[in-house]
């Protein structure tokens, strides 16, 4: 397995689920619903598993400097970090990993939802039986 991946330089977010979501009422100033959104962002940017705050070798990494790399001081990361903890959005492992419980859920890109269909149609061109199986079989000889 490669060390790291790519990162992404965007991520998705869910209008509604900011604007009405949870994020109000669990971090309930702007200060902390930012922080939360950059720790979503950094997850992408890290290069380790996507959804994890860790290094290439699957390693947490000191909040000291998440805190830093998000722009906030080191008691709003921790705030926030125990809140999502509480309600099940973080999980960290004895690593130190932090892991953004439903990452994957909500980055689902549209590349991802369209896979199924691509391998669909990659099976029903490389099918030798194509046209027997078609509208036209029973003009088909062999």
């Amino acid at each position: 397995m490669p060390r790291g991946r790519k990162p992404r330089t965007w991520i998705k977010l869910n209008v509604a689920g900011i604007l009405h979501g949870s994020i109000n009422y669990l971090l309930p100033n702007l200060d902390l619903q930012a922080v939360w959104i950059k720790m979503i962002c950094l997850s992408e940017e890290c290069g380790g598993r996507p959804g994890y705050i860790e290094d290439n070798n699957e390693k947490g990494l000191p909040h000291e400097y998440i805190a830093n790399e998000l722009h906030c001081n080191l008691e709003q990361f921790e705030n926030v970090l125990k809140t999502m903890t509480s309600d099940g959005a973080i999980s960290t492992n004895g690593t130190g990993s932090i892991q953004l419980v439903n990452f994957d859920h909500y980055q689902f890109t549209e590349y991802d939802r369209q896979k199924p269909y691509r391998e669909a149609k990659k099976e029903r061109e490389t099918d030798p039986d194509k046209y027997i199986k078609g509208k036209y079989s029973d003009m088909v000889q062999r």
